[in-house]
């Protein structure tokens, strides 16, 4: 099979957890695939203003799936489409998360605004090294201007449930990265999602894209593209959902399959 896209996410995928940067050898890689004509499509829960220039070093992506794929960008940072929360969505997940004292926080389009618990996300961004920069959004009104894509949750796995308990007629979705953190996303809006529409906007079967990813939030687009990969140290619900695994981020593992599936891209003129 003769793959024409690669997908990937960022944070636990291309950059190892602590470390600011993609290490250069995962770029280098990507770099060689995309100049054989492979398209590279970046499929992230972080919103665009949220990658720092410096972390994808000088690989220019063909496209950006953002915000778990509620926000997304072509090759010119032109925005092809946005999926927002609603103000009922919003306003349901404040009164959960302030009931509990969980920390919440919205990714909108000039960034992440923490409506509750700034001091502790802050204190844990900064002990992550993420490069995100949040926005103290504790008065709550910043949403005034306009909606955001999605919204990003620090509680138990049981508290989700307990919203959902309460709230679950609105069809939001808990995506989580590990014990705690999650993305939290509307019904119908994910990557697989937006990689498909991207895809079709382009001409590729899903059959031609390879997808990688380490999180809930990949789990749909590594069960539909073609092939789907997850990283060694990937969630139980990545795992399942990929077809393969390959080697963690703080390995390069992304290297190391892109010189499996397009050895012709590594060899030397």
């Amino acid at each position: 099979m003769s793959y024409q896209v690669l997908a990937m996410d960022i944070d636990g995928t291309l950059r190892p957890f602590g470390s600011q940067t993609v290490p250069a050898a995962a770029l280098a890689a990507l770099q060689a695939v995309q100049r054989a004509g492979v398209r590279i499509v970046v499929a992230t829960g972080r919103g665009r203003v949220s990658v720092p220039g410096g972390m994808l070093g000088r690989l220019r992506p063909d496209a950006w799936l953002c915000a778990a794929g509620a926000e997304v960008l072509g090759k010119d940072g032109r925005l092809l489409a946005a999926h927002r929360l609603t103000a009922e969505e919003m306003y349901a997940l404040v009164d959960f998360f302030e009931d509990y004292d969980y920390p919440l926080r919205f990714q909108f389009s000039d960034g992440n605004y923490v409506y509750v618990g700034y001091a502790e996300s802050l204190a844990r961004h900064k002990a992550q090294h993420s490069g995100v920069r949040l926005f103290d959004g504790e008065d709550q009104n910043r949403h005034l201007q306009d909606m955001p894509y999605s919204a990003f949750g620090c509680l138990p796995q049981a508290a989700a449930a307990q919203f959902q308990k309460k709230y679950g007629y609105l069809g939001l979705r808990f995506l989580f990265h590990n014990g705690t953190d999650c993305d939290i996303m509307p019904a119908g809006v994910d990557k697989a999602t937006s990689l498909a529409a991207l895809l079709e906007g382009w001409g590729v079967p899903a059959a031609q894209c390879v997808a990688v990813g380490d999180s809930d939030n990949d789990a749909g687009m590594l069960q539909w593209a073609g092939l789907g990969v997850c990283v060694a140290d990937g969630t139980p619900a990545a795992r399942s959902a990929a077809a393969r695994l390959c080697a963690p981020a703080a390995q390069a593992g992304v290297a190391g399959l892109c010189r499996e599936l397009w050895p012709a891209a590594f060899v030397q003129a």
